[in-house]
């Protein structure tokens, strides 16, 4: 009998929950979390950013001479593409 109750009354509560338009709006994160999450991905990018392009120039001479469509300025941009994707993603989550 208890455990019935227990149960209709939790069944109430998900309901209630979902049918509520305020049960879909955005929650917010706590200020550790985003300055967190933001360095994280800022860093992330850094890193991609100077590390590949690091690695880029180690290898430009192999890479001119390959027979790969995919030459030096195109890896390059797909390097820059990332860093600057990454970097971006921090800064909106440290803003929203």
């Amino acid at each position: 009998m208890v455990l019935r109750e227990f149960f209709d009354a939790k069944k109430e509560k998900l309901d209630a929950g979902f049918e509520s338009p305020d049960a879909f709006e955005k929650q917010q994160d706590c200020l550790s979390c985003r300055v967190l999450g933001s360095t994280a991905f800022v860093s992330l990018g850094g890193y991609t950013y100077f590390s590949g392009m690091q690695q880029l120039r180690a290898q430009r001479t192999a890479i001119e001479l390959s027979k790969s469509k995919y030459k030096y300025g195109s890896r390059q941009l797909g390097i820059i593409t990332l860093s600057a994707t990454l970097v971006s993603l921090g800064f909106y989550r440290m803003l929203n």
